[in-house]
């Protein structure tokens, strides 16, 4: 019998490296992948096998290995091919990926136990098993481990060479992984897939398309010899960058690609999140983000995309600055320092740009629109760049059309009241012969003031419609409560909100929060819906019922008189006077009111306490006939109404 095979390593070391060296399946496999390819594989295939205990296989079909190789190189952990002997090029002169000789243990991560099979062109196949638990138990022995020679599965055909890796007891979070998109997680971290290297999964070859970024780019910064037809976008939108990060007479030439997507959404897929810029090193990631060592808090930062490759980070001659995990670098080393000044100003380089492209493509989607063309041709030249610069913001702030149209309306507003503001600057300067100019400028006026009412009046009609749901559906109390008091225009519409000063508010309020001690157990049991003061000095209680419920004029008035009895306490210990006014909102009319006689004493006896009873639905279509009013009133718009109207409907 042979010797038995050791792992020369001293196992409290690896316990120390740990054995969870990767965090998720796609690492795991780009290590298995990396070595295919120094191996020289022309074709490496993953597949995932087996119904509910699935395990996965990774064959490829490079120069495998001998029972010495087994012995020697892929048996001792930190066996560093470059430093042996071997050189820094494989035999097919491809640089070598591999270096610290610890990524053999990156299949620990998600398997329990790891099948090695392999065969040297002109050498008998190979096969052991690993097994991590047996690992540990060795660890915990202080001895040494022997991973156990089998025969080759009968399910594997390593033709003339190669190496088959076959990962059986998966841990349980690795199946989540284990779905269509991981095809795509391979594909996003290398850059060497060519007709001479190709990968597949499951029989279906991995290509750079399935990396599923370029298609998401508006706007991209190129460096080096990139391939730029990858991008699906006009010349226009891709600028060719200067690509030495390097400093003095040291080159340090960075490859690839910035970018930024039109929509922020975008980068996000599933649990995948892909704002960051990955840095690559020998056609592999090296670094999942360094956009991530910045602390760039621009919303622009949130549209980023990108892959650089940074060769000079791993040369063999030099030392090595990539952490254990070989998924992270020595940051304080000078030639990742380089690389961070060169991504931040050329981040600093980016923003700049999108602003400049979101005002270009914030103007050419806004000009779509006839009646803004029209606007906009008419505006003087420096008019014209202060709209630019605001059709650029609006691009920025929103994607959706809808929201696009009602900024663009209120933004021609705002833009031409402050443009006449500056104009009226102009009268005291005017000529008194010319007062023709300042009647202009006044006509103006009204028609930018008719224009903003005339938006405030069709809002004020879409609420009363949404509150004209909540009646009909018989809503809760509370949620009638809060849109009335949110709208108190919906009572008389001059009560607005701003009509009341900070100052009377807080007043009020701490007037209703201090309890007399003078009220009475009932009084105190009062809950008022609503309570507002005018600047006029009168104070309002407005009380609400359900739509559902019918009340009688006597159990309002008892309610609503301890309400103002409980007020009016509340406003002399407060040192406060004035008229108090009561409305109850029912949702039916009050018992009495059937019979036209009790009707008119009903009204007055609850005149005589200053309350007012309305009905849900008069509330509503005295509001809607009052607006709808000024709307008919105001038909012949002027110029800025029709000029909304078209935006509206284009």
């Amino acid at each position: 019998m042979s010797e038995p095979y050791d792992l020369n390593i001293d196992l409290n070391v690896l316990n120390h490296l740990g054995l969870n060296l990767y965090s998720n399946v796609p690492a795991v496999l780009s290590e298995m992948v990396a070595n295919a390819w120094d191996a020289d594989a022309k074709r490496v295939d993953i597949s995932i096998r087996g119904g509910k205990n699935k395990y996965l296989v990774v064959q490829d079909n490079g120069y495998g290995m001998d029972d010495p190789d087994l012995r020697d190189k892929y048996l001792t952990v930190g066996y560093q091919r470059r430093n042996k002997g071997e050189g820094d090029l494989t035999p097919d002169r491809r640089p070598v990926m591999g270096r610290k000789g610890i990524g053999k243990l990156s299949a620990f991560s998600i398997a329990g136990k790891v099948q090695v099979s392999t065969k040297a062109k002109d050498s008998e196949p190979l096969a052991i098993e690993l097994d991590v638990e047996k690992i540990r138990e060795a660890i915990g022995n202080g001895g040494k481990y022997h991973p156990q020679p089998i025969p080759v599965p009968k399910t594997v055909d390593i033709g003339e060479s190669g190496t088959v890796l076959i990962l059986r007891n998966l841990k349980k979070r690795v199946n989540a992984s284990l779905d269509k998109y991981l095809r795509q997680r391979v594909a996003r971290r290398f850059s060497i897939f060519s007709t001479n290297f190709r990968v597949f999964i499951d029989g279906e070859e991995i290509t750079l398309g399935d990396r599923n970024y370029f298609e998401k780019l508006e706007y991209a910064l190129v460096y080096g010899d990139y391939d730029t037809s990858r991008f699906k976008h006009d010349e226009e939108y891709v600028t060719l960058r200067g690509n030495d990060a390097g400093e003095g007479q040291r080159t340090l030439p960075v490859r690839g690609w910035v970018g930024l997507v039109k929509e922020s959404g975008l980068l996000q897929e599933n649990e995948d999140n892909l704002n960051k810029i990955s840095v690559l090193a020998r056609g592999k990631v090296a670094l999942e983000d360094i956009l991530d060592t910045f602390r760039e808090g621009g919303m622009y930062t949130k549209y980023i995309i990108g892959e650089l490759e940074a060769d000079f980070l791993d040369h063999t001659e030099e030392e090595d600055i990539a952490t254990s995990s070989r998924q992270d670098f020595i940051r304080s080393d000078p030639r990742f320092e380089r690389l961070r000044e060169f991504v931040e100003g050329e981040l600093k380089f980016l923003r700049n740009e999108r602003v400049k492209l979101k005002n270009t493509k914030g103007t050419e989607t806004a000009l779509e629109i006839p009646a803004v063309k029209d606007w906009y041709r008419d505006l003087g030249h420096d008019s014209k760049k202060e709209v630019q610069k605001l059709f650029g913001k609006i691009n920025q702030i929103t994607t959706d059309e809808s929201h696009k149209k009602t900024l663009y309306k209120h933004s021609v507003l705002a833009f031409e009241h402050l443009h006449h503001k500056n104009k009226l600057n102009e009268l005291e300067h005017l000529d008194i012969n010319n007062l023709d100019i300042a009647v202009k400028l006044f006509s103006e006026l009204d028609d930018i003031e008719a224009s903003w009412y005339y938006q405030i009046t069709e809002g004020r009609l879409d609420v009363i419609r949404k509150f004209d749901e909540y009646v009909t559906e018989d809503a809760l109390e509370k949620i009638i409560q809060k849109h009335i008091y949110t709208h108190l225009w919906l009572l008389d519409p001059s009560w607005d909100r701003a009509t009341e000063t900070p100052i009377m508010e807080k007043s009020v309020t701490r007037a209703f929060r201090k309890i007399s001690n003078q009220l009475t157990r009932e009084e105190k049991r009062g809950r008022l819906d609503i309570r507002y003061k005018k600047t006029s000095g009168k104070h309002v209680i407005i009380e609400l019922k359900r739509a559902s419920v019918t009340a009688s004029d006597t159990a309002i008035m008892a309610q609503v008189d301890k309400y103002i009895q409980a007020l009016r306490k509340q406003l002399q210990e407060a040192g406060e006077s004035g008229p108090i006014e009561a409305f109850c909102l029912v949702g039916k009319e009050l018992r009495e009111w059937s019979d036209p006689e009790r009707r008119q004493a009903s009204e007055n006896s609850l005149a005589a306490k200053n309350i007012k009873v309305i009905t849900y639905k008069q509330l509503m279509n005295d509001a809607q006939a009052s607006y709808r009013s000024y709307l008919e009133k105001e038909e012949d718009k002027g110029r800025i109404k029709k000029l909304l109207d078209a935006i509206e409907e284009s």
